[in-house]
């Protein structure tokens, strides 16, 4: 009886744990986010998101562009989508 006790303790403790991790919008739907926000605040050729360094918190997604200007210039830009709201709180360049 104790064993089962504790399997339903220890399976309820990571079902809550992994609250943040159900949250609505996928690490894909994020990225798309930025990368249209990204896209609509300046003229630039490309936008790719650097898959590697994407991060996902309890709360946020962060994901690096590496984005390439109409003048041939290019930049690194970090984008921070709330998984909550589901929208883009920030984009910044990369330092």
């Amino acid at each position: 009886m104790t064993r089962v006790s504790s399997l339903i303790l220890l399976s309820a403790a990571s079902i809550l744990l992994a609250a943040p991790a159900l949250a609505k919008i996928s690490v894909q739907s994020g990225e798309n986010l930025c990368k249209s926000e990204i896209a609509k605040d300046t003229a630039l050729k490309s936008v790719k998101a650097d898959k590697d360094s994407t991060k996902a918190t309890g709360a946020a997604y962060v994901y690096l562009f590496k984005v390439k200007n109409a003048d041939d210039s290019s930049a690194k830009l970090l984008c921070t989508v709330d998984r909550r709201t589901e929208t883009v709180s920030s984009v910044k360049p990369a330092s």
